[in-house]
């Protein structure tokens, strides 16, 4: 639930005014100890610690109430580092000017020890109070400066996805509809593949949710394939092999998909028979999605790879799961591997509800005769 800003503001202008009367209350109670200890014949030392306190509880307050109008700071000339290292050493000055005024002092050198001394206390005390307050505002506002990079990289990355939905392949719209002509004199074939296709469809369509069962994409997938298979005939052959257990891991939705696209895409280039296999377990504390294909590794930004939907992704493994979640592409033994790692935090390991899943945990889509 998010906090109304009105709110919000109130309770920290209320947490301002705790923190200021504890702080000059604490100095206020310092005062009297030092005043008992080292003058206990003064007549009313309550009220000699009090007259100094409360004019510096009334100058600090100053001071908070200019740093929030940047209106009349600019007008002034004073800038927040400003404000924060001057304002203390004037308000020192003015505190030890009014309490001299205010006070009958000895000799004249005396005076100008009680001035000088005086002084270095009261700018010593304000500094103190700047430091404190001013330095919590520095971090809170480091702090939502990352918050709000933070939160534009997320929204950045919730309207790729949306975008990514939206742009539906026109080559795969193509090949699909041409595979359905294809089979006009098998009817089962043509309803397989019509209904994988819409299916595929909708689950691309949908209005996502930040995660999503792992299952719900490779159940998705399972479709795409299908119609792949009715594509490519004998020359494909697939696999998927994902406990149901591993299926109800929420994820971020569309994260396999883009890879089996590619090993698609890039493993059936030179023509000859393509073997896929995409496998997801569990180690300790990190899921491990891999998506392996037969052929030869196409390096992104040559000419046969641009690599932006691998840099889109890694993006959105970074802003959703830290540093820790990688994509790691190479080749290895005739095989093109792309691996997914993903740290199960709190956030990622809690189980999502079954989704209508297969109770076994491998399928191979078989190519179609």
């Amino acid at each position: 639930m998010t906090i109304p800003a009105w709110l919000s503001t109130a309770r920290r202008t209320h947490l301002f005014w705790l923190a200021n009367v504890a702080f000059w209350g604490a100095v206020f109670g310092a005062g009297l100890i030092v005043v008992k200890a080292f003058a206990p014949t003064l007549a009313d030392p309550v009220s000699f610690v009090g007259c100094r306190a409360l004019p510096g509880f009334v100058i600090s307050s100053l001071l908070r109430w200019l740093s929030k109008h940047d209106d009349l700071r600019q007008r002034l000339g004073i800038s927040q580092a400003g404000l924060m290292v001057g304002g203390p050493v004037a308000g020192g000055v003015l505190l030890t000017l009014i309490l001299a005024a205010a006070e009958t002092l000895g000799s004249e050198s005396t005076a100008r020890l009680g001035l000088a001394a005086r002084l270095v206390i009261n700018t010593a005390t304000l500094a103190i109070w700047s430091a404190l307050y001013f330095g919590i505002q520095l971090v809170r506002e480091g702090q939502l400066h990352e918050l709000r990079a933070f939160e534009a990289e997320s929204l950045a990355s919730r309207n790729e996805l949306k975008l990514l939905q939206a742009q539906i392949s026109p080559h795969f719209l193509f090949n699909a509809l041409n595979t359905i002509l294809a089979c006009k004199h098998d009817p089962d074939a043509i309803e397989t593949v019509t209904h994988s296709l819409a299916t595929y469809l909708r689950f691309l369509l949908r209005q996502s949710e930040a995660l999503e069962p792992l299952g719900r994409e490779i159940d998705a997938l399972e479709e795409y394939l299908t119609i792949q298979s009715y594509r490519f005939g004998d020359r494909l052959s697939c696999r998927i092999d994902c406990d149901a257990d591993i299926r109800r891991i929420p994820v971020l939705p569309m994260m396999v998909q883009p890879l089996v696209e590619n090993a698609l895409k890039y493993g059936s280039a030179d023509g000859k028979n393509l073997d896929v296999r995409i496998r997801a377990w569990r180690e300790a504390d990190r899921l491990f999605v891999e998506v392996a294909n037969t052929g030869r590794w196409a390096a992104p930004d040559s000419a046969i790879s641009t690599g932006t939907g691998l840099q889109a992704l890694r993006r959105r493994l970074l802003i959703h799961g830290g540093p820790a979640a990688t994509l790691t592409t190479g080749e290895s033994d005739g095989w093109v591997r792309a691996l997914l790692t993903i740290p199960l935090t709190e956030e990622y390991s809690d189980p999502c509800p079954a989704t209508q899943e297969p109770a076994a945990g491998r399928k191979n889509v078989e190519p179609a005769r």
